[in-house]
């Protein structure tokens, strides 16, 4: 998640502090990913320090005097191409489980092992998600929250399924591409 543009996105409505804007990450898109308010603040400065945001004011209540931040035109204009230029899309959403297979059979290490302990990981974060999905006390954001984790875990539990049916072969093609390198290293 772009930390800088969804800090931009919260306070564009009206100038907010660094503690209402913690306050609002949690509520709205702090689920599965909590933010550390260090975090917070340290964007902030960065943001400030690249003319997205100034400070407009503080505000005094009972506690310590809490700077107020607001976008800028320049912050607005970056929030804007953010919004609509396509997110980042990886071709492998689990690229360290797909590592410790390819890994795990080049070393000759149990990769149907590898492939269990982490179908087992996918399930009990599907069960966590289902339960909030379910839950009556959860919000509708919670529940696509929710429901985009069971998508993704799902699509992930597909590839270690299909992944484990073609153990034997992909054994083979390993054991070929580590024959490859092998000769190589001779030739240097």
């Amino acid at each position: 998640m772009a930390v800088s543009e969804t800090l931009l996105a919260l306070m564009e409505p009206r100038p907010l502090h660094g503690y209402e804007l913690h306050q609002r990450y949690g509520a709205l898109l702090g689920l599965r990913r909590p933010l550390r308010s260090g975090q917070i603040y340290s964007t902030l400065q960065r943001l400030q320090r690249d003319g997205l945001v100034t400070a407009v004011g503080v505000e005094r209540s009972g506690g310590p005097d809490r700077t107020l931040f607001q976008v800028t035109e320049v912050g607005t204009s970056g929030l804007e191409r953010w919004f609509f230029e396509p997110g980042g899309v990886q071709q492998y959403l689990q690229p360290d489980l797909y590592a410790k297979v390819v890994l795990a059979l080049l070393t000759q290490r149990d990769a149907v092992r590898v492939l269990d302990v982490q179908r087992v990981a996918h399930r009990a974060l599907m069960r966590e998600m289902t339960k909030i999905k379910s839950s009556p006390t959860s919000g509708r954001l919670e529940v696509i929250a929710a429901d985009l984790a069971i998508l993704h875990l799902d699509a992930d539990l597909r590839w270690i399924d299909s992944t484990e049916r073609r153990l034997a072969n992909l054994r083979d093609d390993i054991e070929g591409h580590a024959a490859l390198i092998q000769e190589a290293d001779k030739l240097r």
